[in-house]
């Protein structure tokens, strides 16, 4: 009798093991499935609202306002004013880009050697 309940008690820890790998399996895909959810959702609201800009952005007033605001245009007859000097800066532009002062014009019209030439002897007076 000891031995039949041996092979049970085996035969039932067995089947106990072989079942918790499928159930560990389902709660790791049901996880991953709700990021995926989530992901998609976001993913939507994104797509709405690009559709939304892009709807915008298709409209003549949006065209017109980025025109003027962003690229300086005005319509045939308009004159443009830019006002210089005003007590309150300008709001930045995003992709304005700093600007790189001009390299001062090299003194020296002759060949590489005579501004090296040049050079040392000045090193050399400025060492005595």
């Amino acid at each position: 009798m000891k031995a039949r309940g041996a092979v049970v008690a085996t035969l039932l820890g067995v089947m106990l093991l072989s079942a918790l790998y499928p159930l560990r399996q389902y709660a790791s895909q049901d996880s991953h499935v709700s990021t995926l959810v989530a992901q998609v959702r976001a993913l939507d609201r994104r797509i709405a609202e690009l559709k939304r800009q892009q709807q915008l952005l298709a409209s003549d007033d949006e065209i017109e306002r980025i025109a003027r605001e962003e690229l300086g245009m005005v319509r045939p007859g308009e004159t443009a004013f830019a006002v210089v000097g005003g007590t309150t800066p300008a709001p930045a532009r995003r992709d304005a880009r700093p600007k790189v002062a001009a390299a001062p014009a090299s003194r020296s019209t002759g060949s590489w050697y005579d501004a090296w030439w040049s050079a040392m002897k000045r090193a050399l007076n400025g060492m005595r």
